[in-house]
């Protein structure tokens, strides 16, 4: 499908954006600049963070305020997200929305969907970024059919997926093809000899999510304790989430000694082998040709949860992306000090593993598609609310 438009008669001066995460945040505000490049006067609002509000988005909630960390935290935030849906449904309305964007975050997002299909003059529906129903809760497809008019989808098996549930779908590309394009990886990263002028690197992304970091990072500072009796001289980078306090990690390393960084997608690209919570960030790490080890714990009630419905083998997007295992996966009680350490070692010391897993970084990168996607989800927005 060509993304060629023209759009020099459409005005429409009011679109709905809903990211409920740093994630989405992050892959809306290129498309929220992008239809501003395509027609000046538009204006958006809705739910997100510090990215959309600096693309000059009216905010009625922010990721902070949304934020949910597995089926225990839902209560909590029920009744915000309850108060945040009802504010949206009213404005909507009010302002005869022509068009929502929706991006990710599947259980509010859904349920917002099919609520605005249910207001007297309901909007246009565009969902960026699918829910993972090729993972678990297949039965969403028949809600998406129902109150979604188009999705734009970020990986090319979920095409054949919505087509034949007769979802109106687009392959739009992933959005990290550009948003990592200043962010080149090294050429060569060439096993060193420990110690020396050019000790190792290695990364620690602990998750963008308070409780994420709070169970990751104390064990993954662990095994680096571990990994010191092999290499005394090894460095350390911590990744930081914007959208956390700097004193979240520094109160928990303040015996290790580590650096920490603001850009932990810089921080991937310099770096020997990381570890890496499940979730984007894994594809960061392919497409920035970083050896990885892919973590995650979660609580006993979460995990029990999700095991009986997660349908995968995988669940790393590193691995779920070209249909095989290319990075290790340490989940729950499989994730331990000793064991992640034992598979660091492994990449920082055997060529052969490191070029097995930059082979499957190859396919991973073809698989993405081309960069672009930002401008293909805007020009698909504009499309569906052409007169």
């Amino acid at each position: 499908m060509a993304f060629i438009y023209e759009f020099t008669n459409l005005r429409i001066t009011n679109i709905l954006i809903v990211a409920g995460e740093p994630s989405g945040d992050l892959h809306a505000a290129p498309v929220v600049r992008e239809l501003q490049a395509l027609q000046t006067d538009l204006t958006c609002f809705g739910a997100g963070g510090d990215l959309l509000k600096a693309e000059r988005v009216e905010l009625l909630a922010t990721v902070e305020q949304m934020a949910v960390m597995g089926f225990s935290d839902v209560p909590r935030v029920l009744p915000r997200l309850a108060r945040l849906k009802r504010d949206l449904l009213r404005r909507v309305e009010r302002d005869r929305v022509p068009l929502a964007i929706l991006v990710d975050y599947p259980g509010f997002n859904l349920n917002l969907a099919r609520a605005l299909k249910r207001l007297p003059h309901p909007p246009r529906i565009l969902y960026y970024i699918a829910p993972q129903v090729w993972a678990w809760r297949a039965g969403r497809v028949k809600l998406i059919r129902r109150v979604v008019d188009r999705m734009a989808v970020v990986f090319p098996f979920e095409v054949k997926l919505f087509d034949d549930a007769g979802v109106p779908v687009s392959f739009v590309g992933h959005p990290l093809l550009d948003e990592l394009s200043s962010c080149l990886p090294l050429p060569s990263r060439a096993v060193k000899i420990k110690g020396g002028d050019n000790p190792f690197l290695l990364a620690l992304l602990p998750g963008s999510r308070k409780q994420e970091v709070e169970r990751h990072l104390p064990m993954m500072l662990q095994s680096v304790s571990l990994l010191r009796r092999d290499f005394p001289d090894l460095r350390v980078g911590v990744g930081c989430a914007p959208n956390l306090e700097r004193s979240l990690y520094e109160r928990m390393a303040a015996r290790t000694a580590v650096d920490f960084h603001p850009d932990s997608r810089r921080l991937l690209a310099e770096s020997d082998a990381a570890a890496v919570c499940s979730g984007t960030a894994t594809l960061e790490a392919a497409l920035l040709d970083c050896p990885q080890v892919v973590v995650y714990r979660t609580s006993r009630l979460n995990y029990e949860i999700a095991r009986r419905f997660v349908k995968i083998r995988n669940v790393a997007l590193v691995n779920v992306v070209p249909g095989r295992q290319v990075a290790s996966e340490l989940l729950q009680d499989g994730f331990t000090p000793e064991s992640l350490a034992r598979e660091l070692r492994r990449l920082l010391t055997n060529p052969s593993k490191r070029e097995e897993i930059r082979q499957g970084y190859a396919r991973v990168r073809e698989l993405l598609g081309e960069p672009g996607a930002a401008r293909k989800v805007a020009e698909l927005a504009m499309r569906m609310i052409e007169p």
